[in-house]
């Protein structure tokens, strides 16, 4: 069967903008993983990516109930952080 699609609309975001609420981490997923709510719903947060990168953490934090010794853990063995011996 051959068949022709046509685009007729696309969005493109910076995940970095995302707003917090649109964003989750997903355990179910694997570890470092996130997720989008719904990617045709989104709104947008203007931060920077010291920001983001807190707001990763907190949410990983909080939806995989470690506390910050076990995150720092995986931290060094993915090489999330470099230099923190």
């Amino acid at each position: 069967m051959d068949g022709i699609m046509e685009i007729v609309s696309c969005n493109a975001y910076d995940i970095k903008f995302i707003a917090d609420t649109d964003l989750m981490y997903n355990p179910a997923l694997g570890t470092g993983q996130i997720q989008i709510k719904d990617i045709h719903y989104v709104d947008l947060t203007n931060r920077s990516t010291w920001e983001f990168c807190t707001l990763l953490d907190k949410k990983y934090l909080k939806s995989s109930r470690r506390d910050f010794g076990q995150w720092l853990i995986l931290a060094k063995r993915w090489e999330w952080v470099k230099g923190y011996d």
